[in-house]
């Protein structure tokens, strides 16, 4: 089973790769923990960074600067798609190298991937999972990290709307309740997806 797990910024995404990542046999990829791999260790994006947006969005160490670079991406778009060129064939390439040693060897594989819809990787998949939440949930938990209300809208208009997402979804994990409730549908969607 090769399966893709998306959802919207702050729809609890995290808690259920978590959970399910835990699963064992599993081969699982974590989409944003390889861009904060690539943005800290890899000094080709950091050069790359450096030639595209200037020393300005470099730390004094040389490593690109994370907190500069989503201050530009999410408020310019045009920005986002040059920092996406950088870092998106990269991630690809990892991911689809994971898929195919899982098909070959039979393995079931998780990847997380928040701009799965986006980046048109949907079609690598046998199955999609989308966590969702009401946009009002979203909202609030978004202001909870301490995102300024402009920023956050500017951070959804990065992606593609959740309600498109949930509709092109395969399984939908609905996470406006307890955390009792996620973790319960994340218990029946793995029991449905990985049965013993």
């Amino acid at each position: 089973m090769i399966i893709g797990l998306t959802g919207g910024i702050a729809a609890g995404k995290s808690t259920v790769s978590k959970h399910l990542a835990s699963r064992p046999g599993l081969q699982f990829f974590d989409a944003d923990a390889l861009v904060h791999r690539l943005l800290a260790e890899d000094p080709k994006v950091a050069s790359l960074i450096g030639k595209q947006f200037g020393p300005g969005y470099l730390r004094p160490d040389g490593a690109p600067d994370r907190t500069a670079l989503r201050g530009l991406v999410f408020g310019d778009p045009e920005a986002r798609r040059r920092l996406e060129a950088i870092l998106h064939p990269k991630v690809r390439s990892e991911w689809l190298a994971l898929r195919d040693e899982c098909l070959e060897t039979q393995k079931p594989f998780l990847a997380d991937i928040p701009l799965l819809y986006e980046t048109g990787a949907e079609a690598f998949f046998d199955t999609i999972i989308v966590v969702a939440c009401s946009p009002v949930t979203q909202m609030e938990r978004i202001g909870k990290r301490g995102v300024a209300p402009e920023t956050a809208n500017h951070m959804l208009a990065s992606q593609l709307p959740l309600g498109q997402k949930v509709g092109r979804a395969d399984v939908v994990i609905w996470n406006d309740g307890s955390l009792a409730t996620l973790e319960r549908q994340i218990e029946l969607a793995a029991n449905q997806l990985f049965p013993a």
